[in-house]
């Protein structure tokens, strides 16, 4: 039987999702097999477990009913990420640059419209302290599906020489309920002089 969880223990709360059968075995004996199963609409996007059970019905008499059970972890709702960043390797405090990024959707479900924007850092954690520079729409994307772009930023007059980082962030609003909300950023760094 196949359960989905969200503990990845069997339990009362988990979801039949489909089942196959399996031929009598012997001693030693494994077999193998697939079954398509449908994750119920509506399921709420965060990590979740696919969990097999063997003798799901607890028909066999066995001599350990505790090995039964295999997990594997699944991610369901849309995951926005950026996947790809280009950007020149130098400018100057007041030039404008070209800022090419690619935005996907790394998750199973579809994701609406959002904003992609672009920071520059003196490092490459984005936090309160990085300045906005730019950004641009992303159309509702697929699962599995990308938007690219190139957006024209300018670097701040003043900004200090040296290495920073322009950080690109998905979903830069958190208008969208990921699975993961922490893989949203991608940097490059760019020399300042």
């Amino acid at each position: 039987m196949i359960y989905l969880s969200a503990d990845g223990a069997v339990g009362a709360s988990d979801i039949l999702l489909g089942s196959r059968s399996v031929p009598a075995l012997a001693g030693g004996e494994t077999s193998s097999g697939s079954t398509s199963v449908t994750i119920p609409a509506g399921t709420a996007p965060k990590t979740w477990y696919l969990i097999a059970k063997a003798d799901g019905e607890g028909v066999l008499a066995e001599t350990s009913e505790t090995n039964n059970t295999f997990s594997k972890t699944i991610y369901i709702g849309p995951d926005l990420i950026v996947s790809a960043i280009s950007a020149p390797a130098t400018a100057v405090a007041g030039q404008t640059i070209s800022i090419g990024d690619t935005t996907k959707n790394n998750g199973a479900d579809g994701a609406p419209e959002t904003v992609t924007e672009f920071y520059i850092s003196a490092n490459s954690i984005l936090d309160a302290s990085d300045i906005l520079i730019g950004s641009r729409g992303v159309p509702a994307l697929g699962a599995g599906a990308t938007s690219s772009g190139t957006t024209a930023v300018t670097i701040p007059p003043g900004t200090t020489a040296g290495t920073r980082y322009i950080i690109i962030k998905a979903d830069a609003g958190g208008a969208v309920a990921e699975t993961w909300e922490t893989n949203n950023t991608l940097s490059k760094s760019i020399k300042i002089n």
